[in-house]
């Protein structure tokens, strides 16, 4: 299975890769068992599991389907994507479960943050990674989706509590009720994770949207603070300069 985004492919070529999408779409649509959404035979071993797993993962990114310029199928590739990513953790928990093993100690976590198990912890990296890639494509909706998604299962990232803000925030910032959420999630985020320089970049973008400067400014105090060379920065700091 080669990526869809082949700059060589043939107008047969793209008309296969759309019957491959949609027979898997139908197929996971009507599926509860994580080995037929695999495609797979029950008896499957687990090196089997993760073999398949990789390769539609790697088919069913969005980038490889932006070149077909089709909404439509971008989004089955999401929800096939993400249908695989459910099955393969639906079937590593259950083998898991199988040994009878002393249970691990647990992680060192901030005292602020949830504990999440990893299974909860790689479904919202999922939609996480979902929620970025419909920002890129300006569906800030979908992105909004994804982003609640993301939060519910893994509650201990300040990084996708920020992307959820500020993507709400852009989506009613003529709600003074929503403005006041994005601007605390965001706060929250940062207490979450105080050394991610993108969450500080997402707080200097709603500032200066909202023209508070002070809000804006210590944002990029802290962007300065941990990645003084950060691409975004010089930018963001000539657009403050603009705000009254």
């Amino acid at each position: 299975m080669s990526s869809p985004n082949d700059p060589s492919g043939s107008p047969k070529r793209t008309q296969k890769i759309r019957t491959m999408v949609a027979d898997d779409y139908e197929r996971i649509s009507g599926a509860d068992d994580p080995f037929v959404i695999l495609n797979l035979s029950r008896d499957a071993s687990l090196d089997e599991v993760r073999s398949r797993y990789e390769r539609y993962e790697k088919f069913y990114r969005a980038e490889n389907f932006q070149r077909f310029a089709d909404m439509d199928l971008t989004r089955k590739a999401l929800d096939i994507r993400r249908a695989i990513g459910r099955a393969m953790v639906s079937i590593q928990s259950s083998a898991d479960a199988e040994p009878e093993e002393a249970p691990s100690a647990p992680k060192k976590e901030k005292p602020v943050l949830p504990q999440v198990d990893d299974d909860c912890a790689a479904l919202g990296d999922i939609y996480f990674r979902d929620g970025l890639t419909y920002l890129k494509l300006r569906d800030l909706n979908s992105a909004e989706e994804c982003l609640k998604r993301a939060t519910n299962y893994d509650p201990s990232r300040g990084i996708i509590l920020a992307y959820l803000g500020y993507t709400q925030f852009k989506l009613r910032n003529n709600d003074p009720g929503v403005v006041d959420e994005s601007r605390q999630q965001l706060e929250r985020a940062a207490s979450m994770e105080p050394d991610n320089a993108e969450v500080f970049v997402l707080m200097a973008r709603f500032g200066i949207n909202v023209a508070d400067k002070h809000f804006a400014t210590h944002a990029l105090d802290n962007v300065e603070r941990i990645r003084p060379k950060h691409p975004k920065l010089r930018k963001l700091k000539k657009r403050l300069d603009k705000v009254g």
